[in-house]
């Protein structure tokens, strides 16, 4: 048979009548007008629909088209395009996938009558492949007792096994220097191969059959032999996966009698569904941004293709599944924390508003049913690891057992950097490599940088062992992946990339949630409006909704928009110059003839950015420019008027949410400064920020005036802290406001100027009183006396002059004022002293009702309310007072952190000299709660004590108490008790019973704090049980010893 004979029988597809109507029927389908087909043939295959069938009859123009394509060979070609341009249409996807797969398999039945001709013309990788294939050995491990375990050996078929008896002693040891001692990786490993390989070589033996061809050791172990870290198997010289050709271990689920190859590569791209998730209140965030980053630089050369759910919700990635056809995907890459809930593994995924949602595995299996991808990737810790040895599987097993082929995961816990370094993953199989060779060559990676984890990654495999899932980058007809990203679009006037490339971008999670269940899932609203300060990111988060609208052509308008410009830009996008014509020179209104063209184009995202340039002005406020309205009007109007609202997107990027009628359909997403997570990943971006050479204090400078702002950041990175004379330049930055408007704010003369009256300064200046995120009431709380102060308030909010929290429902966001705008506009300030203590006050009273309690477990809340408590000089007593305030909510040990944070700054304002004098107060007052008020005292003098000798914590404190002061207290509660109450009374007891804790409780009324007073030596007691664990009971032995049982008493 030649090559061009087999290429014609192998290319040309004939259909059938009853595949033909149905064919028929998908087109008309899937493109219900003649101008959406004819723009899908020229797109797609460079054709003229006019030259193929005329007329108006869009079925009978359809069946003319099936007929040429197929008389011509091409209909294959038509298929392939068609579900390329609409690939959600049910009817298309399900006849494509029956003539495909039929046509591929009356391929291979083709290139089996000339296999020689086949190898040769590089048709058929999977062919290929299995003439080199690895081999597989299996080794099946079950224990005999508890002293033994059976090992059976066998290649291809259980009839040919060997088996012997292994004795468990032998590796007791080794594992339990795994659990305790896991820096002998290489001695552990080779105790368990020379275990393996027992004094018969039955295992080395069986590897010198194949070392050449290279051989995946198919484990398959029960019960605890499941846990041993198959992983280092070590044969005296190397650990096996390091060996050339490779030897890996692999995971098997022995439900087959062997384990089998399934090598189909595609011919074309890795495509990679990716999701992370970072639900709100789970405190160690994963730097997923990063693991994305790296998958996209390791694949720069062989591009793949990654689709990120983006919202870390099971019921949307369902939804973003069924949008693709059957083994689109070939990897599902899941990141997240695992853990275990009711004896179940799950992971910890996102509710549809970011709230924390434990999610098991046939959870996930059935959002990925019937279109579950040949590998799964649970890049999650314990992901790999069974809870109870002998009873629950770990989540990638259980995979297995809902029907996933294979399974990656992780051990145990891992550091993030070796969990990311995984990216070489799929840099091997983007080039076409078999997944057990990307595994391998992801381990050699690891232990080259000397990974402390990398033995934890383990595969798991049940019937069937992937082969390659794609073909290598030359194939010939091998489809490239879709370019990553339009970051390139977003350019200035110096053709400079303006945005985030997709590898650098981090955090903005809530926002861009927000943002896509708008675009993504909204029938009411066409787009999105993303305002806030310059510098905060809005261009990068415009950008980043476009990456992830993949299936929309995008246009971006920078600045200043005009009609020709928008027109001009809508007309390239279109192939018929006919249309092209009448969008650009047509007679009708404008906002017609924007109607028409975009009912003819497939979805748009049109992105206008900076689009600040385009207002004005007026009463406090901004509208659009008078030149700008009719343009703006036609453009809202004409997709307001398609037949599916949504089918069209428009994002905004502006300083200033404006005034206008035509935003009704829009989302409004304001954004504030990075903070906490988001702000530490953009940290671990700039090198000066972590740099050991430079001062921290001029670090700290640098972070206090960025203020989270992230172009503020790199500018401060890349040119201050990295030059010598940083000290100096931040101390120009805090003096003059001027380089800051030129440098970060407004760049030129021309820009737009934002524009605040009085009023406004002054509401914003007040809101400076809260130095973190707050409630509107609360900043409603400061202002109510200034008149008007809603309209203000709400005016701030437009003009960006107040930040604003990312939650989807606006009665739980938190509002601020940028610290960066007294520096810019040195008018907004707090009032001087003593005017501002009112504020403080104020402040202090809304923040103790709204947060002051005992379920409050935020730091940082309670951190803001000791702040402003403190800072009220007028106020004599605030030490002591907010003391007993935190004593309210005793037992909560942020409040305590918070308290003994805020209280160290004002160290130089407490007195020695002063420390007893209320104590002795409380105990000369005949008051029935004097003996509790004076144990209150009591802790609070040892709180002074402990800050102003700068001890660290309590514990060294009671190590090192001055015995002065320790005297000075105790005689004071001996003299007012008549020798009932006090430390020395104390102490008798303590020697009386032996140090014996429990029996010094049951003595002095300690072991029921129900009970209160009455026994000797009760007090003082609340020192010993300050943040006692278990209210009721004492457990803190270490500050009686260190009390009672010291020598001075």
């Amino acid at each position: 048979m030649s090559p061009q004979v087999y290429q014609e029988l192998v290319l040309k597809m004939n259909l059938v009548g009853q595949q033909r109507k149905r064919l028929q029927e998908a087109l008309v389908s899937a493109f219900p007008t003649k101008a959406s087909l004819e723009q899908m043939l020229s797109l797609e295959l460079n054709r003229n629909l006019e030259a193929i069938a005329g007329g108006d009859n869009l079925r009978e123009i359809v069946f003319k088209l099936i007929q040429t394509a197929e008389a011509q060979g091409w209909v294959e070609d038509l298929i392939r395009a068609a579900r390329e341009s609409n690939p959600g249409n049910l009817l298309l996807r399900d006849i494509a996938q029956e003539l495909l797969k039929n046509h591929q398999t009356s391929s291979s039945t083709i290139s089996s009558a000339d296999s020689t001709q086949q190898i040769a013309l590089q048709t058929n990788p999977e062919t290929i492949s299995q003439k080199t294939a690895i081999k597989i050995l299996h080794l099946v491990l079950k224990p005999i007792g508890s002293d033994y375990a059976e090992c059976r050996y066998f290649w291809d078929h259980t009839n040919d096994s060997q088996s012997c008896q292994l004795s468990l002693a032998e590796i007791k040891e080794a594992e339990r220097d795994y659990n305790t001692r896991p820096e002998d990786y290489a001695k552990m490993g080779q105790a368990l191969y020379n275990w393996l390989d027992g004094s018969e070589r039955i295992l080395q033996q069986a590897i010198d059959q194949h070392r050449r061809d290279g051989i995946v050791l198919a484990i398959a172990a029960t019960e605890g032999l499941a846990h041993l870290p198959w992983e280092v198997l070590h044969d005296g010289q190397k650990f096996l996966v390091e060996r050339r050709p490779v030897i890996i271990p692999v995971r098997w689920k022995a439900d087959s009698r062997h384990l089998s190859w399934e090598n189909q590569p595609e011919n074309r791209a890795l495509n990679v569904l990716f999701m992370a998730t970072s639900p709100q209140g789970i405190e160690r965030v994963l730097d997923f941004e990063a693991e994305e980053g790296r998958i996209l630089e390791a694949t720069k050369r062989i591009p793949l293709s990654l689709t990120v759910e983006e919202s870390g919700c099971l019921k949307e990635l369902g939804y973003l599944v069924k949008e693709y056809e059957h083994g689109y995907f070939d990897v599902f890459h899941l990141t997240s924390h695992a853990t275990f809930k009711d004896e179940k593994p799950c992971f910890i995924t996102e509710t549809e508003l970011g709230e924390p949602e434990y999610s098991s595995v046939e959870d996930i299996a059935d959002v990925l049913q019937f279109k579950l991808p040949k590998l799964i990737f649970l890049s999650g810790c314990p992901t790999g690891y069974s809870w109870d040895k002998s009873m629950v599987s770990s989540m990638a097993e259980a995979l297995l057992m809902e029907g996933a082929t294979a399974v990656l995961s992780w051990g145990k816990k891992v550091l993030d950097t070796d969990a990311t370094a995984a990216a070489t993953l799929y840099e091997n199989l983007s080039a076409g490599n078999k997944v057990t060779e990307a595994v391998a060559q992801t381990y050699q990676t690891l232990i080259r940088k000397k990974s402390r984890d990398w033995h934890l990654l383990r595969l798991y495999v049940a019937e069937t062992l992937p082969g390659a899932l794609v073909t290598p980058l030359r194939t010939p007809g091998r489809k490239p992946a879709p370019r990553p990203s339009v970051a390139t679009e977003f350019l200035d006037f110096e053709k400079k990339v303006r945005v985030a490339t997709r590898e650098n971008f981090i955090g903005r999670r809530r926002q861009l949630q927000n943002c896509l269940r708008t675009l993504k899932s909204s029938n009411e609203k066409i787009g999105v409006l993303i305002h806030g300060m310059g510098g905060l990111g809005k261009s990068t988060i415009a950008s980043r909704l476009c990456d992830r609208l993949s299936g929309h052509q995008k246009i971006v308008c920078w600045r200043q928009i005009n009609e020709s410009s928008l027109v001009n830009q809508l007309a390239d996008l279109m192939k018929n110059p006919e249309e092209r014509a009448a969008l650009k020179e047509g007679k009708e209104e404008l906002k017609y003839r924007l109607r028409d063209a975009l009912s003819k184009l497939n979805q748009l995202v049109l992105v206008f950015d900076d689009f600040e340039w385009n207002l004005e002005p007026r009463d406090g406020r901004y509208i659009l420019k008078s030149n700008v309205v009719p343009i703006w009007r036609a453009l809202v109007e004409a997709i307001q008027k398609q037949e599916n609202i949504s089918y069209h997107h428009i994002i905004i990027t502006c300083r200033y949410d404006f005034e206008s009628d035509l935003l009704r359909d829009f989302h409004k997403q304001p954004l504030e400064g990075l903070r906490k997570s988001d702000l530490q990943k953009k940290l671990k971006q700039l090198e000066a920020f972590h740099s050991d050479k430079i001062d921290k204090k001029l670090i700290e400078q640098a972070l206090q005036l960025a203020d989270g702002n992230p172009r503020l950041l790199e500018w401060l990175n890349d040119e201050v802290l990295s030059k010598e004379d940083a000290d100096s330049k931040l101390s120009q930055l805090e003096a003059s406001s001027e380089s800051w408007k030129e440098k970060i704010i407004w760049v030129t003369e021309d820009a737009p100027k934002l524009k605040i009256d009085s009023s406004t300064e002054r509401i914003v200046s007040w809101c400076l009183v809260f130095e973190i995120p707050v409630p509107m009431s609360a900043l409603e709380a400061v202002c109510e006396s200034i008149f008007g102060y809603k309209e203000q308030l709400e005016r701030a909010l437009e003009l960006g002059l107040i930040e604003v929290s990312p939650e989807p429902d606006e009665s739980k966001r938190a509002y601020r004022v940028s610290r960066i705008l007294p520096h810019i506009i040195p008018t907004i300030k707090l009032p001087e002293e003593p005017k501002v203590y009112l504020l403080y006050r104020k402040a202090l009273n809304k923040l103790y009702e709204l947060w002051g309690n005992k379920k409050n477990r935020s730091e940082e809340q309670w951190r803001e309310i000791f702040r402003l408590a403190l800072a009220d000089k007028e106020n004599q007593e605030r030490f002591r007072e907010q003391f007993y305030r935190m004593l309210k909510v005793q037992y909560n040990s942020e409040a305590d952190k918070a308290l003994e944070s805020e209280l160290r700054k004002f160290r130089q304002e407490l007195s020695e000299e002063s420390l007893c004098i209320q104590l002795e107060e409380d105990l000369q007052n005949s008051s029935e709660l004097r003996w509790e008020k004076a144990d209150e005292e009591t802790v609070w003098i040892f709180y002074q004590v402990m800050i102003l000798n700068d001890f660290f914590d309590f514990r060294e404190l009671f190590r090192n108490f001055p015995y002065e002061t320790l005297n000075k207290i105790n005689q004071l509660w001996l003299k007012y008790s008549n020798g009932k109450y006090g430390f020395s009374v104390q102490r008798k007891i303590w020697v009386s019973v032996n140090e014996d804790i429990q029996k010094y409780g049951d003595r002095v009324g300690w072991s029921d704090l129900k009970i209160k007073g009455g026994k000797e030596g009760y007090y003082p007691i609340k020192i010993y049980t300050r943040n006692l664990d278990v209210v009721g009971g004492f457990s803190r032995r270490w500050r009686v010893e260190f009390i009672v049982g010291a020598d001075c008493i």
